[in-house]
């Protein structure tokens, strides 16, 4: 009756999509915070769902082709677009806040279509052991370090240098022609335990 590939893996990639969007009406609602926790959880699921495909058993070829496509346009919108919509939505609007989120913006379009290009291209079984450029999840670990920035300094124009500064350089790091590997179960550990503090850091100061 409908079209596209539905498991277990890809109902995990599009909670993710879900919970940007639910981050982005948050954010512009005024709940910062809020919208930060949302985004997360959108990361939280990008973090698994792979490893939820991998372990399923037996995929066709098109089911896995299937399973990268939409992990790459729920992961345009959860990290390419998302991250630019909730610094906006803090008070960054001046016309130069903007240029900087559309290149930080157009720099993960790049990244995940390369990434998509290198997956179906250079990778017999579709199954990367590394990356090229930093992956855009990445951005789940700077941006609430940037909310506890905005708590903690009381300067505005301070805090909009760091907060233009960090989005340019994380959208400049998504094309560097860098290897970096996938991360272990025991790296995404600590990268959980990492954000969790950032997020009870964000409510408590």
């Amino acid at each position: 009756m409908f079209i596209g590939v539905y498991n277990l893996a890809n109902f995990v990639t599009l909670l993710g999509l879900a919970s940007s969007v639910v981050a982005c009406v948050f954010a512009a609602g005024g709940h910062p915070h809020v919208a930060v926790c949302m985004f997360l959880l959108s990361g939280l699921c990008d973090m698994f769902d792979g490893r939820i495909a991998r372990g399923a058993g037996s995929r066709t070829h098109k089911e896995k082709v299937y399973g990268i496509q939409i992990d790459t346009v729920c992961d345009m919108v959860s990290f390419g677009v998302t991250p630019a919509v909730i610094v906006y939505c803090c008070g960054f609007g001046k016309w130069y806040d903007i240029v900087i989120y559309i290149v930080y913006t157009v720099c993960a379009a790049i990244r995940l279509a390369y990434f998509n290009t290198q997956a179906i291209e250079d990778t017999p079984d579709l199954n990367m052991k590394a990356f090229t450029g930093v992956p855009v999840p990445f951005s789940c670990m700077t941006l609430p370090a940037l909310m506890i920035v905005r708590r903690l300094v009381r300067r505005a124009l301070i805090v909009n240098i760091v907060f233009d500064a960090v989005m340019l350089l994380v959208g400049i790091a998504f094309i560097l022609n860098v290897k970096i590997k996938k991360l272990n179960i025991w790296q995404s550990v600590l990268l959980i335990i990492f954000e969790l503090v950032c997020v009870i850091l964000m409510f408590v100061l």
